[in-house]
């Protein structure tokens, strides 16, 4: 994104700054300023910097006579006579006659009555829309149009913007309001890129680009446009990150943690062979800690992969030195299940894991954070209680964090800042693109789990639509008769504790009383005691239960072998990287496992959307598809990251670009630091505003 600048005033008084609130364009009052916030659009630089999501060619206009039925044309028309509102029982509509030189016909505006008087005769305009031919009739149902005397055409005989569809703020009127900036805005800042990377890319001024990327001149103008802006801005990233890896390698005596040994100890006291992905892991896990710099690791793999044994490699590794290691978790019940099968990987190496979570007895917690500032404790595992200003530690070597997504920026640094220099390790089950890996961790090594153990099967996914639940409540008995265990999940419809418990509650009567009356069901909610939640959870692991009825909150870290039926109620409401961990809780054993989504939704786009879980288990695709379909702040929250928005970069098509500017910003933070050298201010500058709009940064 460029820097903020001004564009400075020319012989136009009315021209205004790149940083000009959107408030001071003509047709921009409070109510159309706040749709424009939502956007994340505040000034003119912002407005500027709005992405069009693809072009439609305008420039071939098409004669009435020529006109084909069904298929969307531009034609040049001029009003014959007065139009008329027609208003039917179901749908109104405005109908006004037009010509052209070889046929009359009509414009037709739905659920626009209004229209019928805007457009006197001799009105000449053109206008973009479906043709439709009736009995030699020819008519047009407008989706756009632009009357030819208002000024320059912006909307038809070219190549045209089409933006995201705003609810309140229609694609022609932001389509006038890109217009109108660029008009005013003189001079568009120019950039943060210095010139001998620009000259070295062949990249075009940026200044350029952002006029060409509206109104482009051709396909392939555009193209190079959108270039140009997705460099600037993943070149603005790429060197934050490249700054802040720099600060955090810096080397230290403190972060260093001998590992020898530490990997052949650890295999013998696991009762199972390591993947080969889970060897390679471990083995670049204990490298970063022997190291002389602190090491910052990402690990990310697909459900199952295994990537609590390389948390209890990085554990073992400090407690054999006599140091201290965090494991901290987002919810109770994962932190209780990482205590249970860290203590179990570990027991015969070395002291067990304390449990520090917020629903203990405050004594008990008082105790444990006196151990912890003594160096008594070694090893500890919890949710938020860790970062809390109570807790302090006396010698924090490494700190793993799960399911890191999980978490603010805020909550991570403070972990890290219990410690001297600490080994930060993070891990998540959703699998992360590539792209958006580099995007969002590029100061960190990447390691990724890519290979689930031997044995394990394919979870059978089927999506049940409408009146069909009877028989996924069947398939659950008949599984249950067969001596397994299912899982059902609800999906939390409100926020507020009140109604997260009503969802749950109201669907575990129901199954109980009317669905399942045979059969033996617990519940299972974040807004449970821990007590009772662990010994709902303990009775399903020994067997104990048929059914757990649970929200999302067993999303990740629940392991019961036995269990191999997974359904998901109201399944829409589920994002598809979340379904896929839920899915994950299943096929753990030697059965055959299935999910079953269910939904009462007869949307297209949702069924399709459902369907991507039946075609494939790999939650790379998986992740890719959500990417596509959500966005990448949606994903990962890159925004809590304190990095830069990403407004004209497509994280999917962009590969090439990001390896770019990664390659250029890592290489120019390399060669100055502290970006000392003139053609490098536009970037410090840049980055100093980063970091005073960030309260805090990731780690």
């Amino acid at each position: 994104m460029p820097p903020a600048g001004s564009c400075e005033s020319t012989s136009d008084a009315a021209d205004l700054s790149w940083d000009a609130p959107v408030i001071r364009l003509d047709g921009v009052g409070p109510s159309r300023a706040r749709i424009l916030a939502n956007l994340g659009i505040y000034s003119l630089g912002d407005l500027l910097l709005h992405r069009p999501l693809r072009y439609e060619a305008r420039s071939q206009l098409t004669l009435l006579a020529a006109a084909v039925h069904r298929e969307t044309a531009s034609v040049r028309v001029h009003v014959t006579g007065p139009g008329r509102a027609v208003r039917p029982k179901r749908i109104s509509f405005a109908q006004v006659p037009v010509a052209d030189d070889t046929q009359t016909g009509n414009l037709v505006w739905f659920n626009q009555p209004f229209r019928a008087k805007l457009y006197p005769p001799g009105t000449e305009m053109i206008a973009t829309g479906k043709v439709r031919i009736h009995k030699g009739q020819v008519s047009l149902a407008v989706v756009e149009e632009e009357v030819l005397a208002e000024g320059e055409i912006i909307h038809s005989g070219r190549l045209v913007p089409m933006y995201p569809l705003t609810q309140g703020l229609s694609a022609v009127m932001l389509r006038k309001l890109i217009h109108q900036a660029l008009q005013h805005c003189a001079q568009i800042p120019p950039g943060v890129v210095p010139p001998a990377v620009q000259k070295a890319r062949e990249l075009r001024p940026l200044a350029e680009a952002v006029r060409q990327v509206h109104f482009p001149e051709t396909e392939a103008v555009a193209q190079q446009a959108r270039r140009r802006l997705a460099y600037e801005e993943l070149f603005t990233l790429q060197a934050a990150l490249a700054q802040r890896r720099q600060g955090a390698k810096k080397p230290a005596d403190r972060s260093v943690v001998p590992s020898d040994g530490i990997s052949e100890q650890l295999q013998q006291a696991l009762p199972f062979e390591l993947t080969g992905a889970q060897q390679r892991t471990i083995k670049q896990v204990l490298a970063d800690l022997a190291a002389p710099e602190p090491a910052y690791r990402l690990i990310h793999g697909d459900v199952g992969s295994g990537k609590t044994v390389i948390a209890a490699a990085a554990v073992w590794a400090a407690v054999a030195q006599g140091r201290q290691a965090a494991v901290m978790a987002p919810t109770e019940i994962l932190a209780e299940q990482d205590w249970t099968v860290l203590g179990e990987i570990l027991g015969g190496l070395g002291p067990r894991p304390t449990l520090l979570i917020g629903s203990l007895p405050e004594p008990t917690k008082a105790q444990i954070r006196r151990q912890l500032a003594s160096g008594q404790l070694k090893f500890v595992v919890g949710t938020h209680a860790l970062f809390q200003q109570s807790v302090e530690f006396a010698d924090l070597a490494v700190a793993v964090i799960d399911e890191q997504h999980r978490f603010g920026v805020a909550q991570r640094a403070r972990l890290a800042d219990k410690g001297d220099h600490t080994n930060i390790l993070v891990m998540s089950a959703t699998p992360i693109p590539r792209t958006l890996a580099l995007t969002a961790y590029g100061d960190f090594d990447i390691s990724v789990l890519d290979e689930l153990p031997p044995g394990r099967k394919p979870v059978h996914t089927e999506l049940i639509v409408g009146r069909d639940r009877r028989r996924a409540y069947e398939f659950i008995i008949g599984h249950v008769e067969r001596g397994h265990q299912a899982y059902i999940v609800c999906p939390v419809i409100q926020e507020s504790a009140q109604q997260y418990l009503t969802a749950a509650e109201k669907l575990f009567a129901r199954l109980k009383n009317h669905v399942f009356p045979t059969l033996r069901l617990g519940l299972v909610h974040g807004q449970m005691s821990a007590d009772r939640r662990e010994a709902a959870m303990a009775a399903f692991r020994q067997g104990k239960l048929d059914v757990l009825v649970a929200t999302s909150v067993i999303e990740v870290g629940v392991d019961v072998p036995n269990a191999v039926v997974m359904m998901v109620e109201n399944a829409e409401r589920f994002g598809l990287s979340q379904l896929h961990q839920l899915r994950g809780r299943v096929g753990r054993g030697p059965e055959q496992a299935s999910c079953l989504l269910l939904t009462n939704s007869q949307t297209p786009e949702v069924i399709d959307r459902l369907k991507v879980l039946e075609r494939t288990t790999d939650g790379f695709e998986i992740a890719r598809e959500d990417l596509h379909r959500r966005g990448p702040g949606e994903l990962t929250g890159t925004r809590q990251h304190g990095l830069p928005d990403v407004r004209m970069a497509d994280l999917l098509a962009e590969t090439a670009v990001l390896a770019e500017a990664r390659e250029d910003a890592f290489a120019l933070i390399a060669a100055d630091p502290q970006l000392q050298q003139p053609e490098h201010q536009p970037l410090r500058r840049r980055l100093a505003r980063l970091a005073q709009q960030t309260s805090a940064w990731t780690l």
